[in-house]
């Protein structure tokens, strides 16, 4: 039995959405690799904030347009029902003659050809799912019928089979991996557990979220697929606990993952080629960007952030509510504009550190102006090790030299037997070119902290036990202990610093 345990875990949206629709050609598509567009802009040359209009309040419903304004206003002059269960029903028996097999839980009745030992594990994992996405998006609203929500689903070896027996609608266009209708899905067969899992899911959690809101133009597209990629990458304890919206930890753990989508990889490879979406770029990717894989990277990226981060994931945990397209968008800029400049610093940051395990949480920064030294003052201040970049509340100025002097031993392992640092770091092991434990340096400019999205914090500078800084820049000192971002767990102890301007 599978045990269920939720993972701990700007505004120019797109109106445009894989969601449900009166035709079978209009729903969700999940592709293979593909290699990126070009042309998207570099986060270290972008203004992401530039082309955030706030927008304005929805307006009134009116008659039956329930997505005119936020679901509160929607639920005061209507009754919301998902659509009635019009799912067709099949001759198992025949069926099973010809070499498919019915597996039924109380979420999902799947139809496949696959070896029956794959098979049968798989409704339970819906299930599982299932009851993820109520705790995550709320519960499904009635049907007219009130009867029980249940999905069918096909996982397909041998695609012209189901064509013959009319799983596959003759009318359903072609689809490479993956795609969704109502209360159906349909996807090929996977050569590999952990993707075929994965990928169910995916197609699965965009019936849910369309079963949410029964209509068409379900929130903006890259919610909407990055919901069912954050929801699909999961992870199964050795008790059997099935975990949702997980960072995978290494890429042996998804290893199948990374041959067939590898969305960690995909971005690191497009920053490493300059290619890295600004936050903008991400959340304007609209349905038609998705015949290319890196879509879906970028979309999963956006809404793992925003589920993980410490300042942000409890208001965008509560959008799951608000999914239709104008209640979105407005729910979006009420929970996100006010501080829209340091979310976009926050973005610049994790995707150019993003790796396997990244710790969302331990890596957050907490963006914190500073103010400029007064004549021969000297400030102090610790830098913590299991964090990332810290404030240290000094306002530096472009053309002027400052003297930072750092002291103190932290422990950065503690098997098997404990790492002790100084602030030059230990050269045995190194991260990012750099000898673990050093002290780094950093400043976020004063462009940047009034919009912009912390390009200047990517050249970093190593501190050591002391240097004499020139900044290139004017803006706030940030500093942090070079470690990897997915072993700051374990890290203890902190560096005392004094910053002071040059005589």
């Amino acid at each position: 039995m599978l045990k269920v345990t939720c993972a701990s875990s700007f505004l120019l949206v797109s109106l445009a959405g894989c969601a449900d629709s009166a035709r079978p050609d209009a729903a969700s598509t999940t592709r293979p690799p593909a290699a990126a567009a070009p042309g998207d802009r570099d986060p270290r040359n972008a203004t992401p904030h530039a082309q955030l209009p706030r927008p304005a309040a929805p307006a009134t419903p009116v008659n039956d347009a329930p997505d005119a304004s936020p679901p509160a206003a929607i639920d005061a002059v209507q009754t919301v029902y998902r659509r009635s269960d019009d799912r067709p029903r099949h001759d198992d028996a025949a069926l099973a003659e010809r070499g498919i097999h019915a597996y039924e839980s109380r979420r999902l009745k799947l139809y496949t050809d696959i070896d029956p030992d794959l098979a049968r594990p798989l409704p339970a994992v819906i299930d599982a799912a299932y009851d993820e996405w109520v705790r995550y998006f709320g519960p499904l609203p009635p049907d007219r019928e009130g009867t029980e929500y249940q999905m069918t689903g096909c996982i397909m070896s041998d695609r012209a089979l189901f064509r013959e027996t009319g799983l596959l609608p003759s009318d359903l266009a072609e689809f490479p991996n993956g795609r969704h209708w109502n209360a159906r899905f349909w996807m090929h067969n996977q050569p590999f557990d952990y993707y075929r899992r994965h990928l169910m899911i995916h197609e699965a959690t965009h019936c849910f979220m369309t079963a949410a809101r029964s209509m068409q133009g379900l929130s903006p597209v890259w919610y909407f697929e990055g919901m069912a990629e954050l929801f699909g990458t999961h992870r199964i304890d050795p008790d059997g606990t099935i975990r949702f919206r997980v960072m995978p930890d290494n890429p042996g753990e998804v290893a199948d993952y990374v041959r067939n989508l590898g969305r960690i990889e995909a971005i690191q490879t497009a920053v490493g080629e300059r290619r890295g979406k600004s936050l903008v770029a991400a959340l304007n990717i609209d349905r038609g960007d998705f015949s290319n894989n890196e879509a879906y990277a970028w979309s999963w990226a956006v809404c793992k952030l925003l589920d993980a981060h410490p300042a942000y994931r409890e208001r965008f945990r509560r959008l799951g509510e608000q999914l239709t397209p104008r209640a979105f968008q407005y729910a979006f800029s009420e929970s996100f504009d006010a501080d829209r400049s340091d979310l976009g610093a926050a973005w610049t940051l994790f995707v150019h550190g993003l790796q396997h395990g990244f710790d969302i949480e331990r890596a957050s920064v907490e963006f914190r102006a500073g103010t400029p030294l007064v004549g021969a003052e000297r400030r102090q201040f610790s830098v913590a090790a299991d964090r990332g970049w810290q404030s240290s509340g000094v306002r530096v100025e472009a053309g002027r030299t400052y003297v930072l002097v750092a002291t103190g031993r932290v422990t950065l392992a503690g098997a098997p037997k404990p790492w002790i640092s100084e602030p030059q770091g230990i050269s045995i092991r190194y991260f990012r070119g750099r000898p673990l434990g050093q002290l780094l340096a950093s400043v976020r400019s004063v462009a940047d902290e009034a919009g912009g999205d912390a390009a200047s914090m990517l050249d970093v500078v190593p501190i050591g036990r002391g240097l004499e800084l020139e900044p290139p820049v004017t803006g706030t000192l940030y500093l942090r202990v070079n470690d990897s971002w997915s072993e700051l767990a374990d890290n203890q102890g902190d560096f005392q610093v004094e910053v002071r301007a040059a005589e």
